[in-house]
């Protein structure tokens, strides 16, 4: 993956720290687990699990997990992508073996845009669910700024099953997707991989050329970016993950140097949703 921005070092060190003083803490359940919690800001009972990354409280509040992406239950006539059903089933088993109760950990961002809460979820006693999902192959580590203070923890989660084959990551339909066989069937999350074509910045942030991908870093995500080592990306092989759009009239109008018409769009908040070379080996662990 891409390094981080100096600026970003600091909050990095401080949530090392805060992962090294959680596993001193005299309560054994929390130290035992991984990415644990060293604290709760609320505890709170489950009404209804949704899929994999999303749940209904008692209250009514809709929770979106933080930190997880996992895959998608059948919606406006697609059917479900493998792995869903057990996502979804191995979160009911783990809230359900609390009484689904369950403690929260709130991001710094507390609210997305479509007004779910953004929270860690956890037992009562600070085992991490999503470190567990991401433990067995059933969901892939994202993250999104400023709710970053487990990134580096699923991260190396996500690369234990990923190594050992676990769940999605020997399912094909989970495969990197090579960004020249894009097609309007590859909505939603995605790894993609090629060369990149070309590089281009302006005040409003950093633009990758892929085949017809477009990928986009905004300029207030850059503070954890080196823009420098982004503009040496060229011709170098990157795997990328994020969600797929169509590409916007106005995006559609950009081309590559290698004057091809951009069609597809993503967006990338974080230097981890970028890794250079993987697509080489990508079984390299």
């Amino acid at each position: 993956m891409l390094n981080l921005k100096k600026g970003a070092y600091r909050r990095l060190f401080l949530l090392l720290i805060s992962l090294v003083l959680s596993c001193l803490l005299p309560v054994a359940a929390f130290a035992e687990s991984a990415c644990p919690a060293d604290h709760l800001d609320e505890y709170a009972r489950i009404r209804y699990v949704h899929d994999g990354d999303t749940v209904h409280l008692e209250d009514g509040r809709k929770v979106r997990l933080i930190g997880i992406n996992t895959p998608e239950l059948a919606r406006d006539n697609l059917p479900a992508q493998a792995y869903a059903q057990a996502a979804r089933a191995a979160l009911i088993k783990a809230v359900s073996s609390h009484d689904d109760r369950v403690g929260l950990v709130y991001g710094e961002e507390r609210h997305d845009r479509y007004q779910r809460t953004l929270a860690h979820l956890f037992s009562p006693d600070g085992d991490n669910f999503q470190a567990q999902l991401l433990q067995q192959g059933l969901a892939v580590a994202i993250t999104h700024p400023p709710n970053d203070n487990y990134a580096a923890c699923y991260a190396s989660q996500e690369k234990t099953a990923r190594c050992s084959g676990s769940g999605i990551w020997s399912h094909p339909d989970h495969a990197v997707v090579r960004a020249e066989d894009l097609t309007t069937a590859n909505k939603g999350f995605h790894r993609v991989n090629g060369e990149v074509e070309h590089v281009s910045q302006s005040a409003r942030g950093v633009w990758i050329f892929i085949s017809e991908l477009m990928i986009s870093i905004h300029a207030e995500n850059l503070v954890d970016f080196d823009p420098a080592e982004l503009l040496s990306l060229e011709s170098k092989t990157l795997t990328v993950r994020g969600w797929i759009h169509p590409a916007s009239k106005k995006q559609a109008k950009k081309k590559s140097r290698n004057s091809r018409s951009v069609i597809y769009f993503m967006r990338i908040r974080h230097p981890s949703a970028i890794e250079i070379n993987l697509a080489d080996n990508e079984t390299k662990c």
